[in-house]
């Protein structure tokens, strides 16, 4: 049986615990339709800079430390409607910069794949109506909770975070007092778990990550060409 070894930088500790798994099930959904051989797909190790730098110098260090994974992707949120000015600014430098190192024949990880939601990660978790009700846990539906249905809705929205503990306080309205807390970093994972990968499949974001993963396992000769 084939391993495929991948790794994360993410941009903060609550995509650590939502990007890995949903990367890890959209390698196997693809692996699974697309390649003839079995794969073994780990879930990413997120991996950090040990001193934090430049962000260019920051993925140059990370690439150094997972010189034996087959991918290593890199999390931007594009903190804007279109994930250009993300991708130019806080990608593509460090990417080209990894690039000139391993021309220059140091070992570095040499398929970096950008992972840039719009506008933050928090967007992908509105993609699925159900699997998000089901949990928090509540039988209201999306237009009472506020979820927004469209992709150019969830991609339009400018502070997804914002609006699922919008939509949290709405479901725990009637609870008791003491079980109204609301802390959406307990969504992460599970939401990541349940979130159907058909429903990230409508947001331009997600479709660009899967075009550019199967690009790259198809260079690495997971995937037939």
């Amino acid at each position: 049986m084939t391993i495929l070894i991948t790794a994360l930088y993410a941009e903060g500790r609550t995509d650590e615990r939502f990007l890995p798994v949903v990367l890890q099930r959209t390698l196997v959904h693809l692996l699974g339709q697309y390649s003839n051989r079995v794969v073994d797909v780990w879930q990413p190790m997120v991996v950090k800079p040990d001193q934090k730098s430049s962000r260019v110098e920051d993925i140059l260090a990370v690439a150094r430390k997972t010189t034996g994974a087959h991918l290593m992707f890199i999390h931007s949120d594009a903190d804007h409607p279109t994930r250009t000015r993300a991708l130019s600014e806080r990608v593509l430098p460090g990417i080209s910069l990894v690039q000139e190192r391993l021309i220059a024949g140091e070992a570095v990880c040499r398929d970096l794949i950008p992972v840039i939601p719009v506008q933050k990660v928090e967007a992908w978790m509105l993609a699925d109506p159900d699997a998000l009700r089901a949990t928090i846990g509540t039988i209201l539906s999306p237009g009472e909770l506020g979820i927004p249905i469209r992709a150019h809705e969830i991609e339009g929205e400018a502070q997804p975070k914002e609006r699922l503990t919008a939509i949290m306080r709405t479901a725990y309205a009637q609870r008791t007092q003491r079980r109204r807390s609301v802390d959406i970093g307990d969504l992460y994972q599970p939401l990541a778990d349940q979130i159907r990968l058909e429903k990230l499949s409508q947001l331009p974001a997600y479709r660009q990550l899967i075009s550019d993963i199967t690009t790259a396992l198809t260079s690495l000769g997971f995937i037939s060409s």
